[in-house]
């Protein structure tokens, strides 16, 4: 008979701890949006939609729905300050030592991010879905809490039968289907990389009880990485062509000027995603989601 992992005290203490890894971001951050924190905060947002995400349904019907939901909608308020901020900081580095281009470029970057708007004490953003994601940590305590408590009916061990199977389960049908997704091209590039995000996070989650996964964790960084790059490029580009398509013969220039260097960054990390892709995909194919 195949050994059932315990993973009731596991999940949490997951949740406990993905809890207190954003309260500490927080705690470092003067606003949401502070573009020092924004990345780790986001971050920790997709893994706590991950794991609500692969537990979801579990005690009950509904069970890690609003986790999922409130760290999802709070990680999305934010990916625009985000974009922004990557678009104007691409922009800035990239064309530094090139003496034709970095007027323009930084032309064009004061308007993807004005400088005097930054500077201006802005009211902390985000504060109602920052109380959804907070309330929603609370919920999902209470429902795993309950589960060892003297007055829970059903037995612990047929209840961590359950989410094992539920577990397991849903980890095959995400690696079929970021397998199935194909190699990305420059439209399904965000859809793939979002994909493997929420495959990892989730196999971070079972790291202790599914052997190989340690070994798989570099493949899915650096496909995000490089994924991640090709990304900020592709959006860049299409930010400079919407900055440039303004009424401005100076900014039109700007754009002409930029573009055709942008859209050869974007080819090349392209390329490198896909390179990237095909050696996590060789890994993934030969990697079976079973319990050691």
């Amino acid at each position: 008979m195949a050994r059932v992992p315990s993973l009731l005290p596991h999940l949490a203490a997951t949740v406990s701890a993905q809890r207190t890894v954003i309260e500490q971001v927080l705690a470092r951050a003067d606003r949401l949006d502070d573009p020092s924190v924004l990345h780790d905060l986001r971050v920790a947002l997709r893994r706590a939609a991950a794991v609500a995400k692969l537990t979801r349904g579990f005690p009950d019907a509904g069970s890690g729905e609003p986790l999922r939901v409130a760290a999802r909608n709070l990680r999305r308020s934010l990916s625009r300050s985000r974009t922004l901020e990557v678009a104007a900081g691409l922009l800035g580095t990239r064309f530094r030592r090139d003496p034709r281009r970095r007027k323009p470029a930084e032309t064009l970057a004061a308007l993807i991010v004005p400088r005097e708007k930054a500077r201006r004490p802005r009211r902390r953003a985000g504060d109602r879905g920052l109380a959804a994601v907070r309330k929603a940590f609370s919920l999902r305590d209470a429902e795993l809490a309950r589960l060892a408590r003297p007055f829970f009916f059903a037995p612990v061990s047929a209840a961590n039968a359950t989410l094992a199977k539920v577990v397991r389960g849903r980890l095959r049908k995400k690696k079929k289907r970021l397998l199935f997704s194909g190699l990305p091209d420059e439209t399904s590039l965000h859809a793939a990389r979002i994909a493997a995000k929420d495959l990892r996070y989730s196999l971070e989650f079972v790291r202790h009880l599914v052997p190989g996964v340690p070994d798989l964790l570099p493949a899915f960084q650096r496909f995000q990485d490089e994924a991640g790059d090709a990304h900020d490029r592709i959006e860049l580009i299409a930010i400079v062509e919407r900055v440039g398509s303004r009424r401005s013969s100076e900014l039109r220039r700007a754009a002409r000027t930029l573009l055709p260097v942008l859209r050869a960054d974007a080819a090349r990390t392209l390329r490198r995603a896909q390179t990237s892709a095909r050696t996590l995909f060789r890994l993934l194919e030969a990697f079976p989601v079973e319990w050691s």
